[in-house]
């Protein structure tokens, strides 16, 4: 489903091999709540993808991981920015330093958001992760 909806808006986008059942729940492991159920269906079908201009326009299991831990762990973050721990990252802004993210309270909540580095501000750009994809590959994606 997800390649398939990439595909009708781009044939530059790049896919990795599927993430396996293991690395996924490594990510819910470790991070200690599930992935959205949309998120690991893309997961399992792409593990992350690469859009037309080399930018992550989701980024792979591991990079979930990693990203999301260093986010709520790193010292120098804490100080300067709200805590991370309600926040599931999975993309970037190009070039800007932004993040998208899920929200994980309340839970099962499907909108996506913005996190802008500069002011801290947190702010819903769309209401599913099938909308996000939509409009970053066309260009309307709210930074």
């Amino acid at each position: 489903m997800w390649r398939e909806l990439i595909d009708e808006h781009t044939r530059e986008a790049r896919f990795a091999p599927p993430a396996t059942e293991r690395e996924l729940q490594r990510v819910e492991e470790s991070l200690g709540h599930l992935l959205p159920d949309d998120l690991a269906g893309l997961l399992g079908e792409t593990d992350g993808v690469v859009d037309a201009n080399g930018y992550n326009l989701v980024f792979s299991a591991d990079q979930v991981l990693q990203g999301n831990l260093e986010m709520r762990t790193y010292p120098a973050l804490k100080r300067l920015y709200m805590a991370f721990d309600q926040l599931l990252f999975f993309s970037d802004a190009p070039g800007d330093g932004n993040l998208f993210a899920y929200a994980l309270v309340p839970e099962g909540r499907p909108d996506i958001f913005v996190w802008d580095h500069r002011t801290d501000n947190r702010r819903c750009v769309a209401p599913s992760l099938e909308h996000f994809v939509k409009a970053w590959l066309t260009g309307r994606v709210q930074l």
